[in-house]
């Protein structure tokens, strides 16, 4: 586990106080795209109190080429030439101007009360530096009958809050759960931001843990809640930060399904073990995981649930065993 840090002096949200929406995108299906930026000109918070951000993650051609007459005029559009996820977040981080940033996906629409409200949890909890939400997938094709909500949940669907609990949180050092939240819609104060990139530009294998071009790797978010946690602060969910997700049809496709479950287990308990919250599989069980590993591969299921669950065991014990990523999905 990581030595504890000092801890931060909590800070409380002012009327006043800037947010900048961050929105970090490559090749984005324009239309998409449109309708997220529509979601963010129906804000409810004054514009004069946000500003947008676009990070054009190598694009080509380049955003900036493409922008629609009727895209909001306080939009600016940052390119971000290294191709990832983290690059662009770290360069979305290092122009924002705002106290807080929230991160929104290229996919996601946050419903028209987000923003005001990410500042006034941000006010009434000074002790948190990371809270996300909700979402609700909008399928362009429904899923098959056999996806039950447990895989549906990878597409961010259906995370109902606990009930009787607006906020749920947690700043104990070593234990991942529930409570930490995905990168669509995240919001992080600046403060924690600024440490978490000094952290990331100084850790060239942490600048990996997220996707980039057509890669499933993506456990960044999680990365940013842990480092925020090791600053002291708590990280959590509330249930009045909602969106919609957009999920298109490819990605209810199985092989597309196989390689997000795989990799999200694989890439999350990479992320654990790299930042001591979880111990690798020691030299001596290196035997028996490869052997459970012929087994896992050679014990291929049939049914299309049997398969998501074997993608998952399977990413986390080539994980655990320390094995590069399968390409097998």
């Amino acid at each position: 586990m990581p030595p504890e840090s000092a801890p931060p002096t909590f800070s409380i949200m002012q009327p006043g106080d800037f947010i900048s929406v961050i929105i970090c995108t490559h090749q984005p299906d324009l239309g998409r795209l449109q309708r997220v930026l529509q979601a963010l000109d129906m804000q409810t918070l004054p514009k004069n109190q946000w500003e947008c951000l676009l990070v054009d993650n190598a694009s080509a051609p380049p955003l900036a080429e493409q922008i629609a007459p009727n895209w909001p005029s306080h939009l600016r559009v940052i390119p971000e030439p290294e191709l990832g996820l983290t690059p662009a977040r770290l360069r979305g981080i290092k122009e924002a101007m705002g106290d807080v940033l929230v991160f929104i996906d290229d996919d996601c629409l946050p419903k028209p009360s987000y923003l005001s409200t990410v500042r006034q949890i941000f006010t009434e909890h000074p002790f948190l530096g990371v809270v996300g939400g909700y979402g609700k997938a909008e399928y362009e094709t429904p899923p098959p009958d056999w996806m039950p909500t447990s895989i549906r949940h990878y597409h961010l669907d259906m995370q109902h809050p606990p009930p009787g609990h607006a906020l749920i949180y947690a700043r104990i050092q070593g234990q991942f759960g529930h409570w930490f939240p995905v990168g669509a819609g995240l919001a992080i104060r600046k403060q924690a931001a600024t440490s978490y990139a000094d952290q990331i530009q100084s850790d060239p294998v942490a600048r990996h843990f997220d996707r980039a071009g057509k890669s499933l790797i993506g456990s960044g978010d999680h990365d940013m809640s842990i480092c925020t946690i090791n600053q002291g602060y708590a990280v959590g969910k509330h249930r009045d930060l909602q969106f919609i997700h957009i999920v298109p049809s490819f990605r209810l496709q199985l092989p597309y399904m196989l390689r997000l479950l795989y990799m999200s287990n694989y890439s999350t308990t990479r992320l654990l073990i790299h930042r001591g919250w979880m111990q690798a599989a020691p030299a001596a069980l290196a035997g028996p995981l490869q052997k459970m590993k012929r087994w896992i591969v050679n014990r291929w299921p049939r049914s299309p649930l049997a398969q998501c669950r074997h993608a998952l065991q399977r990413g986390r014990t080539d994980a655990l065993a320390g094995y590069p990523p399968s390409f097998d999905y």
